[in-house]
């Protein structure tokens, strides 16, 4: 019982520390270099830094700018100008109003872009000429023969249309203040009378 009782003391001394007395450093041992001045300091900014200017986030032409197409060809640029890109037209609210409720923008993959790189403003719109119909989405029949459309965020409820500045803009209904064509009275009559004139099963 004495000698478990001594043993269990050594050890116990030798994990308090008792052992590490006799200890000897490693042949290699090296003290740890000194800590920089600075270190543990948190410096503000300097005077000159102050005045950096950040320039504005860069906009996209949509929800599908990072998704690859079909062909997985990329945006195909036919003009670059520097300007910022809300100036690329005249800002049409009937258009702009159609295509955030989905009747009025340009399909996913249309690789055409204008590039818009002036400090302010720069981004990339997609445009749909009217050599290219066939990349418009227009349900309600709102394309012009001879505009050309410039669209930020086609497919989304931020969407917005520009139309040539030489272009005529129209406005929105300030009653209804919608695209939406307005309800027709006798749509309700309509149907019914074309449900009357369903042939009818014989008794």
């Amino acid at each position: 019982m004495r000698r478990v009782i001594l043993a269990a003391a050594a050890i116990a001394a030798t994990l308090a520390g008792g052992g590490a007395v006799d200890a000897k450093p490693p042949l290699d041992y090296q003290p740890p270099p000194a800590a920089p001045p600075a270190s543990g300091k948190i410096e503000g900014p300097a005077d000159s830094r102050l005045d950096v200017h950040i320039p504005a986030p860069f906009v996209g032409p949509g929800p599908f700018e990072n998704l690859p197409s079909i062909d997985e060809n990329r945006w195909v640029v036919v003009a670059v100008r520097d300007i910022p890109y809300w100036k690329a037209g005249k800002l049409d609210p009937l258009l702009t109003n159609a295509c955030r409720l989905g009747d009025f923008a340009s399909l996913p993959l249309n690789p055409m872009v204008v590039r818009f790189t002036a400090k302010e403003g720069r981004g990339l719109l997609q445009i749909v000429p009217p050599t290219h119909r066939h990349l418009l989405l227009d349900r309600r029949r709102l394309a012009l023969p001879r505009q050309t459309y410039y669209f930020r965020d086609a497919g989304l409820p931020s969407c917005q249309v520009w139309v040539d500045a030489k272009s005529r803009v129209r406005a929105l209904d300030p009653q209804r203040g919608t695209s939406l064509p307005p309800a027709d009275p006798k749509a309700l009559s309509k149907r019914k009378a074309l449900i009357d004139s369903w042939p009818k099963a014989a008794p």
